[in-house]
């Protein structure tokens, strides 16, 4: 065998297959004809119909779709950053009765699955007449994905000395400055992980956009594929194209900004 590849690579070489196996069926079946795509589902397309992606586009609202989910996703990514940072923290460096119970009933919040939180929160969002609007829903991803989060900082925080803030408190600081010029700059890879953590997880959330946002000009980019769906057949072409244009934009950033995502894990999971 080469010298560059021996057995050892075939489970590599096997997994990557099945996980890019599906990529390049949607992609080569969102550029297929009706009429190919029934004969030849799983093979290339012999003519490229690029005109798929744009009666995706118009069909499914994406360019509405698109501005929902930015305000949906840069809104969570704002108010996690601000409120995980401050309860990490809290939680860190600042020594208070009860942290250690805080730290367990966030690890039990996380242990729950969110499934079960969808039929009283529907009641509680209907009576407070957030159902369907946007803020609604950034309320419910904010409230989701803020306790992993707070871990997820916290194990970044917890290895960055003591000494460094008791320096910046003698020179007069206070607990507001001391995070704003001390922590959130030491930070910043940590950051850019739950940036990014939050963004993919606000864009590909189904369950609760689906159940929450019913107005047609609310809808997510996630819930789009819906338009293309029928009760008794639907149209596999624009579905696949609808796909591309879901996933195009994410895997470009995460592909654009993988290495800092890389580095803020492995630094968080190494230190805390």
């Amino acid at each position: 065998m080469h010298k560059y590849l021996n057995w050892r690579h075939i489970p590599l070489l096997m997994v990557t297959a099945v996980s890019i196996g599906p990529l390049l069926l949607l992609f080569s079946n969102a550029l297929k004809s009706r009429e190919e795509f029934t004969k030849n589902p799983f093979g290339f397309p012999s003519k490229l119909v690029f005109q798929n992606l744009v009666d995706a586009w118009e069909k499914g609202s994406y360019g509405q779709a698109f501005l929902n989910s930015l305000i949906v996703g840069l809104s969570c990514i704002i108010i996690i950053c601000i409120c995980a940072g401050l309860a990490a923290y809290a939680l860190s460096k600042l020594q208070f009765k009860g942290s250690n119970t805080m730290m367990g009933i966030l690890l039990f919040i996380l242990s729950i699955p969110m499934g079960l939180f969808l039929v009283p929160l529907f009641f509680i969002w209907k009576n407070l007449n957030l159902m369907d609007s946007l803020f609604g829903i950034i309320l419910i991803y904010s409230a989701i994905f803020l306790p992993f989060n707070i871990f997820l900082l916290r194990s970044f925080f917890v290895a960055i000395p003591n000494e460094l803030l008791d320096s910046a408190r003698v020179d007069g600081c206070n607990e507001m400055q001391v995070i704003y010029k001390i922590m959130m700059p030491l930070a910043r890879p940590a950051f850019l992980t739950v940036m990014l953590l939050v963004g993919l997880w606000t864009w590909n959330e189904f369950f609760f956009a689906n159940a929450f946002l019913q107005t047609e000009e609310l809808k997510t980019v996630a819930t789009r594929f819906l338009v293309f769906t029928g009760r008794f057949s639907s149209d596999w072409t624009m579905m696949s194209a609808a796909g591309v244009i879901t996933i195009l934009p994410i895997t470009v950033i995460f592909l654009i900004l993988q290495r800092r995502f890389i580095e803020g894990i492995t630094e968080g999971s190494v230190k805390g």
